[in-house]
């Protein structure tokens, strides 16, 4: 049967689950969008490829590998800063690019992105199209999952060949590495040999919350979270210590001979004060970890009298948390906590909130409880500035009949804010929390952004939170509004006074890193910023 490229891109996309695309159409890949269109998947355009990046990583972090996020561009637009979060997140991706003929291009793409994806392709045959879109699903998933780069020239997705039938079949093929049985019996040794042991869990522990809680009550352990792991554990638990910089975690750890490590990588090792035993688990190797501690005799009396005592210190300290929050003067501003409270109130249990990577990205996680795996995303590293709007809309996409709900900075707005008017057209009902703290920028080339005016240009529906007062109801006809498919711009002037313990524990460590001269400069900065009340 004769296949143009384009058809046989459509047919492997098709065959891959692919639900949405996201990217910029241009002469270098009109022919996939045409065929595209003619088939189940979604291709949703988008203003610029930065944002494209942004929506697929969120599908990908929010679909628990059912789907695999895929950008839909040309290979003459440069897009690494999007990439560069899927690839240190370790994030999956298919970034599939129209392309000149390589004599033709003005810059190499595959060079640019090779140190931020796992592979890049340069499809050069009809008859690879398909075999090459299953071996970079593959490569994108497996390990440590990331991005792959397709480049496919214009010719060859226009070209008609003769293609020998049947097409292949995509099979899903868990190419995972066999368990390593004499370590699952040795952690289940130590930590029942383990007088105070605790447990943190990261991004990879997000599909197995079921398996956690049990392994928790199992021995009695206290759970904490990096910050990609927010979600992983119900806040609602009374095993659940929040995040490890929290001052309930930081308690817990002083006692903490034995720490289990479930679906962590190096940074969220240190994200926090953490005890030096560690011992680094894969999350799947938990139901065998708990059939062999189920194998071993032990002292259940222990364990209840343990848990007892866990859920005690957690309590006080949360409670003390909360109070201290409370308790801090705003200076007429939106105290954190009280936004917090209010948003926990109003949204439903299977609400989504996503982050950007500013100051309110910690707050959120340290104040804002989530029982739902995948309830809490955010990105991982300054890459991705602006990450919030697009990847909010690209959740609502995904997971209509849920509340998407976008935790915004202003400086990310600025960024993103026109991919509201994708939200706009599509009637998504997505809440974007626009955190403004303008008033107390050093920036003086800054400038003030009437918000509600670019609310109203764009058809947005606007509320403002200007204090701690009336915040419930203003949320309540937020969330009224979005429900009939309205998005929302809520404009809540933050106070940033105060810093979240993650964010004091990320400032020790910076400080422990300088140079001697240069960390006295530091503190001196510091200082002058406390009394002439700027914000750093």
């Amino acid at each position: 049967m004769h296949r143009s490229g384009a058809q046989l891109v459509r047919y492997a996309l098709e065959q891959l689950n692919t639900e949405q695309t996201f990217g910029v159409v241009g002469d270098l890949n009109r022919a996939i969008y045409s065929e595209l269109q003619q088939s189940s998947i979604h291709t949703h355009l988008v203003n610029q490829e930065i944002s494209a990046a942004f929506m697929a990583d969120a599908i990908s972090r929010t679909t628990q590998g059912e789907a695999v996020g895929t950008m839909l561009i040309t290979a003459d637009a440069i897009i690494n800063q999007g990439i560069a979060e899927a690839f240190i997140a370790g994030v999956p991706m298919l970034i599939i690019a129209g392309a000149a003929e390589p004599e033709d291009q003005i810059l190499d793409q595959q060079q640019l992105l090779a140190p931020l994806t796992k592979a890049c392709f340069r499809i050069s045959r009809t008859q690879d199209i398909v075999s090459n879109l299953f071996e970079a699903h593959q490569i994108a998933t497996s390990d440590k999952p990331g991005p792959v780069y397709l480049e496919i020239p214009v010719a060859l997705q226009l070209q008609t060949q003769e293609i020998d039938e049947p097409l292949p079949v995509h099979l899903c093929a868990a190419n995972q590495p066999e368990l390593d049985i004499q370590q699952i019996d040795t952690t289940a040794q130590a930590l029942l040999n383990a007088e105070s042991p605790a447990l943190l869990a990261g991004w990879g522990a997000l599909c197995v919350q079921a398996d956690l809680i049990a392994l928790a009550e199992r021995l009695a352990m206290p759970v904490c979270t990096s910050l990609q792991g927010t979600s992983a554990f119900p806040a609602e638990h009374m095993l659940h210590a929040g995040l490890a910089a929290s001052p309930s975690a930081q308690q817990l750890f002083k006692d903490c001979d034995q720490l289990l490590a479930l679906g962590t990588d190096q940074q969220d090792l240190q994200s926090a004060d953490l005890p030096d035993n560690i011992i680094q688990l894969a999350p799947r190797a938990i139901p065998a970890l708990l059939y062999q501690l189920n194998q071993i005799q032990s002292n259940g009396k222990l364990f209840k009298t343990r848990e007892k005592t866990n859920a005690k210190t957690i309590a006080k300290y949360k409670t003390q948390l909360s109070e201290d929050w409370l308790e801090h003067n705003s200076k007429g501003r939106v105290n954190p906590a009280v936004f917090f409270a209010a948003l926990s109130k109003a949204l439903d249990s299977q609400a989504i909130v996503v982050t950007g990577h500013g100051t309110h990205r910690a707050l959120a996680a340290e104040l804002l409880p989530i029982n739902n795996p995948r309830g809490f995303i955010c990105p991982s590293s300054f890459n991705a500035m602006g990450y919030s709007v697009p990847a909010v809309n690209a959740i609502k996409m995904a997971n209509p009949d849920k509340q998407v709900v976008g935790i915004v900075g202003d400086g990310a707005m600025m960024i993103n804010g026109m991919e509201v008017q994708t939200a706009v057209h599509q009637k998504l009902g997505t809440l974007y929390c626009l955190f403004n703290n303008s008033q107390r920028s050093t920036n003086k080339n800054s400038g003030h952004m009437n918000w509600g005016a670019f609310a109203d240009a764009l058809e947005c529906a606007y509320f403002p939170i200007n204090n701690n007062q009336g915040i419930d109801t203003t949320m309540r006809r937020a969330l009224e509004t979005t429900a009939q498919g309205q998005p929302v711009i809520l404009e809540v002037c933050i106070d940033y006074s105060r810093k979240s313990y993650y964010a004091q524990h990320q400032e020790k460590v910076r400080q422990a890193s300088l140079p001697g001269r240069d960390r006295l400069g530091d503190v001196k900065r510091a200082i002058v910023r406390r009394f002439t009340n700027q914000k750093g």
